[in-house]
């Protein structure tokens, strides 16, 4: 008889690592049985029966370690096959998501086409998509975790998100109306805004704690603090977005702009050379981030940026300001250029002498550090968030991108520097005379003459008009006309 008929083939399997049984599956060959059939033996924290031999024991646990798969263990697909899957499944993912970020684009083309006031539409409209998806990722767990029924859950968010919305917005509408004579007609109801807020928000605050429940207060006090929280993130850094926009549509496409280039670069980078050079994690709640891809994204948006403000400043019609609220399509008012985006023929920065060069494009450098190196962060927050509550994307309105807060997740703080940038380092006056004109409506017959009277012997005494008579009137008629 051979070796193998001499001693018994020993294949042990272990059918389960979870509690005390073992099954051991022996196939003997020596017992006339064929090598198919096979017998069962359970035992209890026994060991298999080994081999009396040490030699032949070595031998059949190397053959069993090699040749013996273990059972129910699929065999491995080659390499190649699981590389080819790889990439059809990027590039299909990769059509997708191209598909919906070029109609996405050449929709907020035709917006900022239409007037500051459409975008300034589009805005909200985004920022109550993103209030929705948010503020649902603790309703889901609500739905699936909460026997007991609470009144008005849903109704209270968005009470509180309109609260929000009438107080950010309406103080910007008052503003305006006293700095625009445009608008003027409106200062009689808007003068009551921050009553009307300040009401709404006692109704409210007494609703919220008046429907607290003895079996839930734990749930519905943390979920008005995230409800709070949420209005910080969506309405909160968005306050002055209406600024932005209806001082010049330059201070929200361009920001804009750039956040697009960074996400866009990003995801190039990351791709090309992810982890080739840096193998540490760089964000670890977002495994798909690289170091390769945030440096490298970081460049090239300052790069596009400097490279393209120039464009985006020599359009009047993202440059002028608006000048009043209204609804007709690719109206604006057409204004000389400010300084800020003026051609010089040399500037100097900090010892450094830049010629042929307008200033916006010094400034947008600025805008691009800021929007590679802090706006980012405002995407992973969004991902802390999905990870805390385990959803792979806050919604799926967008085919390939998820919902509306995983496109603009960056744009919220970004919008907010662009307001503090603008009003600390380009804005000369926080005031202008057209402003200061429209706010002098608002006074009284006495005191617009006071106002006329102190204004003329505050000029005669800084010398910039000479002291006259008669023709003081003719030149104040012509300077108005």
């Amino acid at each position: 008889r051979t070796s193998s008929q001499r001693h018994a083939e020993l294949r042990l399997t272990v059918a389960s690592r979870e509690g005390p049984e073992l099954v051991v599956h022996m196939e003997a060959s020596s017992t006339g049985k064929s090598p198919t059939q096979s017998t069962t033996t359970t035992t209890q924290h026994e060991p298999p029966p080994q081999p009396a031999h040490k030699t032949t024991r070595r031998r059949l646990e190397r053959e069993s370690s090699v040749d013996a798969p273990l059972v129910g263990d699929a065999a491995p697909a080659p390499a190649e096959e699981d590389a080819a899957g790889k990439r059809r499944s990027f590039w299909k993912s990769f059509r997708v998501r191209a598909r919906a970020a070029t109609l996405m684009m050449l929709a907020f083309c035709g917006i900022v086409w239409a007037g500051h006031m459409y975008v300034w539409m589009l805005v909200m409209l985004l920022q109550g998509l993103a209030f929705r998806e948010v503020v649902n990722v603790r309703y889901r767990e609500y739905k699936s975790q909460m026997d007991v029924q609470m009144p008005l859950f849903r109704t209270l968010q968005w009470l509180w998100y309109g609260l929000a919305m009438v107080f950010v917005y309406g103080d910007f509408i008052k503003i305006f109306s006293q700095t625009h004579a445009s608008a003027a007609w409106m200062v009689p109801y808007t003068r009551h805004h921050s009553i009307v807020t300040f009401t709404l928000y006692c109704v409210i605050f007494m609703i919220s704690v008046g429907t607290l429940q003895k079996d839930s207060v734990k749930y519905q006090v943390g979920q008005l603090s995230w409800t709070i929280v949420t209005l910080c993130i969506v309405v909160g850094q968005m306050k002055f977005v209406a600024n932005n926009i209806f001082d010049g549509l330059y201070w929200f496409v361009f920001p804009v702009w750039l956040v697009i280039n960074n996400d866009c670069w990003a995801y190039a980078w990351g791709v090309v050379l992810g982890r080739r050079f840096i193998r540490r994690p760089f964000f670890r709640l977002s495994p798909k981030k690289t170091w390769e891809g945030f440096i490298g994204a970081a460049l090239s948006t300052i790069v596009v940026a400097y490279l393209t403000a120039p464009w985006f400043s020599s359009r009047l019609f993202f440059t002028c300001p608006a000048t009043k609220l209204t609804f007709a399509p690719h109206s604006f008012a057409k204004c000389e250029p400010k300084d800020v985006f003026r051609k010089y023929a040399s500037i100097t920065v900090a010892g450094l002498e830049f010629t042929d060069v307008v200033p916006a494009q010094l400034h947008a450098v600025g805008f691009a550090v800021f929007a590679s190196l802090v706006a980012p962060f405002g995407g992973f927050l969004a991902s802390a968030i999905k990870r805390a509550y385990h959803v792979k994307d806050f919604d799926s309105i967008i085919p390939g991108h998820g919902g509306v807060t995983d496109r603009v997740d960056c744009e919220f703080i970004n919008s907010l520097f662009v307001y503090v940038y603008h009003k600390t380092f380009i804005r000369k006056y926080d005031v202008e005379w057209h402003k200061v004109l429209s706010m002098s409506r608002l006074l009284t017959p006495d005191h617009k003459v006071a106002l006329y009277y102190a204004l003329q012997k505050t000029l005669l005494r800084d010398g910039l008009v000479a002291a006259c008579a008669g023709t003081c009137a003719a030149s104040a008629a012509a300077a108005a006309t």
